[in-house]
């Protein structure tokens, strides 16, 4: 069967994608993912065929900020940038997927179409098309409620699809939820939302770890981060490495492909700074994470039993990421833009110190572990794909 997986070309959204579909491709599938052109050499790194479709971009900064309506959509919505960055989805970088993806589907004739959350176009043009789809979702699920009615509304009238004033039709098939029981989604369709054990995915080459992990000496290790996209922040990184300066730790940072290291020397020898080392490499040597709240690296924390420290950053998911992980005693969280670096001090020593985060952690862990594996998600999607019929939860199932 034919799967195409439609995200924006972002790294963290299609590395939440990318096990998914290598769990399709071992299957035997075609899977083929549509997002922009610039972003192609990452795609085919992974190991996929690539269709270019919408706003040409290559990942390397903050989407919106490439983005021509943007300054237009930010006005419209001052109050609150997670319902700007919804409607810059919704309203600015869907309808370029959309006229692309039509031509793709019309030509390459899928037989399902797996969405980013986030990604309208493919939840569109499947509607169009009368294909069924599925959902990947994140820590959060965007309902009417976050004000997207009216935009989504518009969208289906521009590309000729009846009105749907409850959004009913939306992820009417297929939601795939990879986070633990203990974290509830009550606004997604939980008649169709099904929960899977699926591994972090972060490595699109041969990647390694550096040679000095080797000889670090034996005491806490901290893994910081702020992500691949909104990283652009040397106030906040600063204030990291003058909050943990003078700690006995190791401190290691990766500031994103698109910063440069050298531009935080000189450091503190047991701070280590490098652009980029992927989590799934890393993190099985760390003690605790302090990071930014974004979705790969709290699944990745979870999935290694970590405490965590989160500054949220500028994406509208981090803040409610932050503050769940707080409520689930799984980490500390860290205010301000950027935040004091006592305070970042203090949540990490707490995480580390107090052994209740890493207990909440490591239990959160072996729930995740516990639910269905990725082949399951195959089954299910393979089911929808041959018979166009939404996938219920069972009752019974405890899914």
């Amino acid at each position: 069967m034919r799967f195409l997986l439609t995200v924006h070309p972002m790294f963290g959204h299609f590395h939440a994608m990318v096990p998914l579909a290598q769990a399709l491709k071992a299957r035997g599938h075609k899977v083929t993912f549509a997002t922009g052109k610039s972003f192609g050499p990452v795609v085919r790194r992974a190991g996929f065929l690539h269709f270019p479709c919408g706003m040409d971009f290559d990942g390397s900064k903050d989407i919106f900020e490439a983005l021509p309506d943007w300054e237009t959509i930010q006005a419209g919505f001052p109050s609150s940038i997670g319902i700007q960055q919804l409607h810059g989805f919704i309203q600015g970088l869907a309808p370029r997927m959309i006229d692309d993806l039509i031509e793709t589907v019309n030509t390459w004739k899928p037989d399902l179409i797996v969405r980013d959350p986030v990604e309208f176009g493919g939840y569109i043009v499947a509607e169009r098309a009368g294909l069924p789809y599925a959902t990947v979702t994140w820590a959060f699920y965007a309902t009417p409620h976050y004000g997207i009615t009216d935009a989504v509304l518009e969208l289906r009238r521009q590309y000729g699809l009846v009105d749907d004033s409850q959004l009913a039709a939306m992820d009417r098939y297929f939601v795939l939820n990879f986070l633990p029981p203990s974290w509830p989604l009550p606004e997604s369709p939980q008649h169709v939302t099904h929960r899977f054990c699926m591994p972090p995915f972060d490595q699109s080459g041969d990647e390694k770890l550096p040679g000095w992990m080797d000889a670090l000496p034996d005491r806490p290790t901290v893994h910081v981060t702020l992500g691949t996209t909104f990283n652009q922040s040397p106030g906040t990184f600063q204030a990291i490495l003058d909050a943990l300066g003078t700690e006995e730790l190791n401190v290691i940072v990766t500031v994103g492909r698109s910063m440069d290291p050298q531009q935080f020397r000189p450091h503190p020898d047991h701070i280590k700074i490098a652009q980029y080392i992927p989590q799934t490499l890393l993190l099985p040597h760390c003690d605790a994470i302090l990071f930014h709240g974004g979705y790969n690296s709290m699944l990745s924390a979870l999935w290694h039993g970590l405490p965590m420290a989160i500054i949220p950053m500028g994406a509208g998911d981090q803040l409610p990421n932050a503050q769940r992980c707080a409520e689930l005693g799984v980490a500390a969280l860290v205010e301000g833009q950027p935040p004091e670096p006592e305070a970042i001090r203090e949540a990490v020593r707490s995480v580390l110190e107090q052994p209740e985060y890493r207990a909440r952690a490591r239990q959160l862990e072996q729930e995740i572990k516990a639910l269905p594996s990725i082949s399951e998600a195959v089954r299910r999607l393979e089911i929808l794909a041959q018979t166009g019929e939404p996938q219920l939860v069972d009752a019974n199932a405890g899914l």
